[in-house]
């Protein structure tokens, strides 16, 4: 029987697509501007279609040289790539060209915003979120009826803001400073580490063909535990003569955790009229329980569809490994303060007479470490010494998640702080969102899961 065909994409949002062509205009060169994204969308293609990259959450560095394309070709292919969509990449990029496009014209008549975007694409090697940050809240200011333009860059000189905002009644422009913080390199290197820790089980999963769920908890940093860990203990649960009811559990100096039967019946139940993305759906079956974006690992064996390779049919062994770490010390180096970019924000902001600061930053989903960061950042806030007057001051928290039940998702929480008495005005970044019915902070909320 013939494989019916792909749908071509996920969906028409005409926003996204409007921020697309605003793009492709301000480039000076539309057609080049649609060849860069055909080019990533190519290299994406190639690297999923790679066996040794089967079930591996590309990052944008993986996908050739040119980042911007890159993060844009996430958009395009919502619209008309499904092959080359990432479920993963998805929400880390199309939010924030997706707001883009919701206020797309009143940025356009914003002075300097088409220079601010042309610098931005002319600039492959750097990933683009920091300009979109600074494009999309200038859309927002505008959209809000407020005069804001661009400030241009002097090269040689002092660091500017990146935004004047002119108040009636107010002499001179207020600053706005806006800074993306991105992930920091102790939290890249931890999950470095622990692939290799995941490979050394891997190989034994994939030699036996085993379908277990094996979750752990380090109570030590990642860098002092063992690359064999998993492996060891897996070996041990192997080799083990009782027959546990349930799990199979151990504790020792590293961590503690359990081995135990995956769910493969639902997988393959999953799999009886369709295929199954090697992902976070996969997991989620596998272990019965949600599973954090970046705290799993699977090892699998069956067919790939012949459509799309990063989909598995035919399933025959599936297993899945989740961890977390709750070592002090990894707590402490991954709730790293704000209190360098903070510092760089207000001098920027200096030379006016009031600054605005936005300061934007990721947080990890059901994580400890978030809800320390939060605070920490609250204590530097508080305790610091500003030598001019910031006026408002904006600590965006996202969470970009994967989702069953939609395209792309990110939640948003934002932490407000003022000089004076006066309430500071609320200003997200992602202003269209819908507010949920409840108090919890964006890593906290429950992402949806589809009933069938």
């Amino acid at each position: 029987m013939a494989l019916r065909p792909l749908p071509v994409g996920i969906e028409q949002d005409r926003d996204v697509e409007a921020a697309l062509h605003w793009l492709a205009s301000v480039s000076c060169d539309a057609p080049a501007f649609w060849r860069r994204i055909e080019a990533a969308q190519a290299h994406y293609r190639a690297f999923t279609e790679a066996s040794q990259n089967l079930g591996q959450d590309p990052d944008l560095a993986d996908l050739g040289p040119d980042l911007v394309a890159s993060f844009l070709a996430q958009a395009k292919s919502l619209l008309d790539g499904r092959r080359t969509y990432d479920i993963a990449l998805a929400s880390r990029c199309i939010p924030w060209i997706k707001q883009l496009g919701v206020d797309v014209n009143e940025l356009a008549r914003v002075d300097g915003a088409a220079e601010r975007a042309r610098r931005m694409l002319t600039d492959t090697s750097t990933a683009p979120d920091g300009p979109m940050l600074e494009l999309v809240m200038g859309g927002n200011y505008a959209a809000d009826g407020l005069e804001v333009t661009f400030v241009p860059e002097a090269p040689g000189q002092a660091k500017t803001p990146d935004l004047h905002l002119f108040v009636p009644g107010v002499a001179e422009p207020v600053a706005i400073e806006l800074k993306r913080l991105r992930q920091g390199q102790y939290e890249l290197e931890e999950r470095a580490r622990h692939r290799l820790i995941f490979r050394r089980a891997a190989a034994i999963i994939d030699t036996r063909g085993l379908s277990l769920h094996i979750d752990v908890t380090y109570t030590r940093e990642l860098q002092d535990v063992p690359e064999g860990y998993l492996a060891e203990w897996l070996s041990h649960f192997l080799a083990s003569p009782l027959v546990l009811p349930g799990a199979y559990p151990w504790c020792d100096e590293f961590g503690a955790g359990e081995i135990q039967q995956a769910n493969l019946p639902a997988v393959r139940e999953d799999t009886r009229n369709s295929s199954l993305y090697f992902g976070t759906k996969m997991a989620r079956l596998l272990s019965d329980a949600q599973v954090r974006d970046s705290g799993y690992h699977l090892a699998a064996g069956g067919e790939p569809d012949e459509r799309d390779p990063r989909y598995m049919d035919k399933v025959r062994y599936a297993s899945v490994v989740t961890w977390q770490c709750t070592a002090a010390k990894s707590i402490e180096k991954k709730a790293r303060h704000l209190k360098n970019r903070l510092a760089e924000a207000e001098k920027q902001v200096r030379s006016a007479g009031i600054g605005i600061i936005h300061l934007a930053m990721d947080a990890e989903a059901s994580c400890e470490s978030s809800d320390l960061r939060r605070e920490r950042n609250k204590q530097v806030i508080l305790e610091f010494k500003s030598e001019s007057l910031v006026a408002a001051l904006y600590v965006h928290y996202l969470v970009p998640r994967i989702s069953e039940a939609h395209s792309w998702l990110v939640d948003e929480t934002v932490d407000k702080f003022g000089a004076g008495r006066g309430e500071v005005p609320s200003m997200m970044i992602f202003k269209c969102s819908k507010p949920l019915d409840n108090d919890l902070p964006a890593w906290k909320q429950a992402v949806p899961v589809p009933k069938s």
